[in-house]
């Protein structure tokens, strides 16, 4: 009989520990996603700016092969719409890839914050138990038992 007081107050604790550590595993998994988002996003826009170059190379290459004086005139808007358009895609890569490592380090917080909350109902468990068992103990002495 010793054991249940023990166990009615030591449950709700540990699974408020349980809940805390539960959360701050999902937050370092969540943060790992988000570090590894930043550095995907890095190797895309890498990618990306050396396609540019090659583009431009290639353009560069294909005016002076048909006989143009490369990069002037039209040929230097071609080429330059050709920079234009793959700075904005980079552009766009590096927004996206933030506002998905943000949504992931959010989801960070949020688990940590729901752990924070597990452990506290855990506490307030307890000591619910605790102080139900104190009033059960003192209403037994009460009615004389």
């Amino acid at each position: 009989m010793q054991a249940a007081p023990f166990l009615a107050i030591a449950g709700p604790l540990f699974q408020g520990v349980a809940g805390l550590s539960a959360g701050n595993a999902n937050a370092a998994r969540a943060r790992q996603q988000a570090s590894e988002e930043r550095r995907a996003t890095e190797a895309e826009i890498r990618a990306t700016k050396d396609d540019v170059r090659r583009q431009i190379g290639e353009q560069l290459a294909a005016q002076v092969s048909n006989g143009l004086e490369g990069g002037t005139g039209s040929a230097l808007d071609a080429l330059r719409e050709s920079q234009v358009e793959g700075a904005l895609d980079v552009m766009e890569l590096r927004r996206t890839g933030r506002l998905r490592a943000r949504a992931l380090e959010t989801g960070a917080d949020d688990a940590e914050r729901e752990g924070e909350f597990g452990l506290l109902s855990g506490v307030l468990g307890a000591g619910s138990s605790y102080l139900k068992m104190r009033s059960d103990w003192a209403q037994e002495r009460l009615a004389g038992g």
